[in-house]
């Protein structure tokens, strides 16, 4: 099995791994980039049309090939080698960046031609977020990928408090067409740094360094078998499905992101219904939000190894944080009460996405990686119109409790569901985890050269493991440190 790690580590310690902190600072860049555009494309269009309808299509059309393809996403990310994919993606990326400012700065720029790029960006979003975050793997290796998240996710927090600032600049002085332009010139960045680094571990349908679990040290490594297309997307919800604590951990942070992070909407409304602040008071309530979650990013990038109660944990006091400043009388103890709210959201996102990606086997990662953004994203147009009927009918401080009360019944409903089978399936049994990893399996069959580490409970990336699928062991250190 692959031993937890919980021991606290450094903000910034994966980026003492040359091809990360490379892959890191340039992702960081295009990520800015992009927050850019999406400013951009969104005063475009307004502009264009005076319509918020049409805003919101813009948008939801960039989210939609997540929900219509994103399991196929994940499929192309386990089947072929992943540096590749992003580097495809980078370009087709910067291919759509350069159509939008050829359209718009020619002045030939119709409404359905924005729908077809945002859809088209969506597209490639859908392959390359699962080949993104899987990717990391190859470059950090098991010990530091629960820091590696974290930083990831800080890059992404960074870009949406930088990005939008700078375009808000830009768009009065070169227009929507200029900052197109210049985020086409970002991904220039990504692709070099892409091209400079080398992976660590195998890659789909590749050989690597790294002797699978099971065997022989010395001996000629195997293949990363590449997965087969027929039923691969079911092969990964069946995967999930048959480890108790990852498929938790999924529903438990869907559940949160479809009722309780509905900020665009809940915001907006406190803004101009309940404190009257108008845009600028909008303004602050997005930038206090934005700095809780950065520091939230900021602690949970130092805990190694997150489990379930780390996850709970987090849903819960995000709920509560959430709750609470639903009840604020002001404007003023409102924006106080998102710092903690944000600084909760993260913990609970950088847990979950830790989590996932270390007790993933790296064959089945790109899979498991497309369902982690079908389930943080899908949501969305559920969960908005559910929150915006409560607001409109029962009055916005119930709109942002009710999506707390979901996080927090959700989390709880988890932590019970997995405490009875941790009862049931395995009584007795001391555990170093929170939760058991499930009920208790056939021995795989295995050549070992040394005996199994001593555990009294076995994680569920290796209780479940599918003999098939090798999995990269856990050095327990980081060979580019």
């Amino acid at each position: 099995m692959v031993p937890r790690n919980t021991a606290r580590t450094g903000v910034f310690t994966a980026l003492r791994v040359r091809d990360y902190r490379i892959y890191w600072s340039t992702g960081l860049v295009s990520n800015i980039g992009s927050a850019m555009q999406g400013v951009a494309l969104d005063w475009f269009v307004f502009d264009l049309t005076h319509s918020g309808t049409a805003v919101g299509w813009a948008a939801g059309l960039q989210f939609a090939p997540v929900l219509l393809f994103g399991l196929w996403g994940g499929v192309l990310a386990d089947r072929y080698d992943r540096r590749a994919l992003l580097l495809w993606a980078q370009s087709l990326y910067a291919v759509q960046a350069v159509l939008l400012t050829v359209a718009v700065l020619s002045g030939h720029a119709p409404l359905w031609s924005v729908y077809l790029l945002s859809f088209g960006l969506g597209c490639v979003f859908t392959v390359e977020n699962p080949a993104r975050l899987s990717f990391v793997f190859e470059l950090v290796g098991p010990a530091l990928i629960p820091n590696a998240a974290g930083l990831n996710i800080l890059s992404l927090n960074a870009a949406r408090l930088i990005g939008p600032a700078i375009a808000g600049v830009l768009i009065g002085l070169i227009g929507p067409g200029g900052v197109f332009a210049v985020n086409a010139v970002s991904f220039v960045a990504v692709t070099l740094g892409l091209l400079t680094i080398r992976p660590r571990t195998p890659t789909p349908g590749t050989s690597g360094a790294g002797a699978p679990s099971g065997q022989k040290p010395g001996s000629e490594p195997e293949p990363v078998r590449r997965s087969r297309w027929a039923g691969a997307g079911a092969e990964g919800l069946r995967y999930v499905a048959a480890r108790p604590e990852l498929a938790g951990v999924l529903a438990l942070f869907g559940l949160v992101a479809t009722f309780a992070v509905n900020f665009p909407t809940t915001l907006t409304l406190f803004a101009g219904r309940v404190f009257d602040v108008g845009s600028s008071g909008l303004g602050f309530m997005s930038t206090a939000l934005s700095v809780g979650t950065v520091a939230g990013t900021l602690a949970a990038t130092r805990r190694a190894a997150p489990r379930v109660r780390t996850v709970v944990v987090g849903a819960v006091l995000f709920g509560m944080s959430e709750a609470v400043a639903a009840l604020m009388p002001s404007y003023t103890t409102f924006l106080i009460l998102l710092l903690p709210t944000g600084f909760a959201l993260m913990t609970l996102n950088t847990a979950v996405s830790a989590f996932v990606q270390s007790e993933v086997t790296d064959a089945m990662h790109g899979r498991v990686m497309a369902i982690y953004t079908v389930v943080s994203m899908g949501g969305a147009p559920l969960g908005g119109p559910a929150i915006g009927w409560i607001s409109q009918h029962a009055g916005v401080r119930w709109g942002l409790a009710s999506g707390a009360t979901a996080a927090v019944l959700s989390a709880l409903a988890v932590a019970l569901l997995l405490s009875r089978r941790r009862g049931t399936t395995a009584p007795g049994r001391a555990s170093r985890a929170w939760v058991a990893a499930g009920p208790p399996v056939a021995p795989l069959r295995t050549r070992t050269t040394s005996p199994p580490p001593r555990d009294p409970a076995p994680s569920l990336s290796s209780a479940h493991a599918d003999p098939c699928v090798p999995r990269t062991p856990s050095t327990g250190g980081n060979p580019h440190d």
